[in-house]
């Protein structure tokens, strides 16, 4: 067992991206408790370095990866020095590598002083032949393998347990300017996603808004998005034609605020994003949609997360493209009156408690 009571400085690396970096956080709460005196610097890129602000396990320092200067030919060498410069001004006791790609390891390699631990079996094969110290664990899902690699190290094997992320006042008073009070009855929808496979009709959500307003009329619907997501956020508002009420979010929030968005929601429906793992991470009610990617390694996690998939045989196919059938992909026929009736459910239950 690593003598974890001598480690005073820790790096842990994880550039990305929003879901694989929550999925982090429960390992962190159980290397926060066994290290109670370090500190921890954290490696990652800056478009999720806000996410830290919830970390279960304060984080001293971000250390940003400038993953678009490092891929230009021009700009390539100097940033390299730079991130390398960053990584040995301090001497750490302990630097973990969770991405597990060959670049991640070579920038835990680095640093000054260790050990480098990481998977046995990582995402590149190269990758390994960084580490001081390879751990191997079992499949299963992204978080629960995060956590298994930090239990080798403390020797806990207890069942994983989400802990509670901290409250970010600051960033609610930020987001109660811009949009006003959020309501006491907010459902949040959270209809992007980066492959177009993932995406979900706007339709979908729509009817299941729709639906779920007959049923529960003093609900608000926020829509939660980048600002790329602004056209589908459109075409959900169009379909409900001002007969349901809607908080358009989309490109207005920061991560932070849309983070106390979800905390202030009592139901999130979302496909297969990085914002769902962030409404998993605050334990909320979380319906998500699947399609070709497998919930049970990748998909938000928790007792309150429903997950909906076709059983037909192109899920899970992990294409981000896929061919329309009659305008729609086979794996989108979800059931919008099913699903909101599930939902009807779910709130009834929690307006009860």
């Amino acid at each position: 067992m690593f003598e974890l009571a001598k480690v005073k400085r820790i790096l842990v690396i994880k550039p990305s991206s929003l879901g694989d970096i929550l999925h982090v956080f429960p390992a962190l709460a159980e290397l926060r408790i066994h290290c109670p005196e370090a500190t921890l610097d954290f490696l990652i890129h800056p478009a999720f370095a806000d996410i830290l602000d919830y970390s279960p396990f304060p984080v001293s320092e971000r250390i940003l990866f400038e993953r678009k200067r490092m891929g230009r030919v021009s700009t390539m060498v100097p940033e390299f020095l730079k991130l390398a410069r960053e990584l040995r001004r301090k001497k750490y006791d302990l630097v973990i590598d969770f991405q597990g790609l060959t670049r991640s390891a070579l920038f835990a390699s680095l640093t000054r002083g260790g050990p480098v631990v990481g998977f046995a079996q990582t995402r590149e094969t190269a990758a390994k032949w960084f580490y001081s110290r390879r751990i191997a664990v079992a499949p299963g899902h992204a978080l629960e393998r995060n956590s298994a690699l930090i239990r080798e190290l403390t020797g806990n094997n207890g069942p994983v347990k989400l802990p509670e992320l901290p409250a970010n006042p600051a960033a609610l008073r930020k987001l109660e300017t811009l949009a006003g009070p959020l309501p006491s009855r907010l459902v949040a929808l959270i209809p992007g996603a980066r492959w177009q496979s993932k995406q979900f009709p706007p339709a979908l959500f729509a009817g299941i808004a729709r639906r779920l307003h007959q049923l529960l009329p003093d609900y608000v619907f926020a829509i939660i998005g980048a600002g790329g997501d602004r056209k589908i956020e459109q075409e959900i508002v169009e379909r409900l034609r001002g007969e349901v009420p809607v908080l358009p979010l989309a490109g207005k929030t920061s991560l932070t605020g849309m983070m106390e968005v979800l905390r202030a929601s009592s139901l999130v429906i979302s496909n297969d994003s990085g914002p769902v793992h962030a409404a998993a991470a605050l334990n909320k009610p979380v319906f998500a949609f699947f399609g070709p990617t497998c919930p049970e390694k990748t998909g938000p996690y928790g007792e309150r997360t429903r997950i909906y998939q076709l059983n037909i045989d192109c899920v899970r196919c992990m294409k981000r493209n896929c061919r329309p059938v009659d305008g729609l992909l086979r794996c989108h026929r979800l059931d919008a009156d099913k699903i909101a009736a599930d939902a009807f459910q779910v709130l009834t239950q929690s307006q009860e408690n």
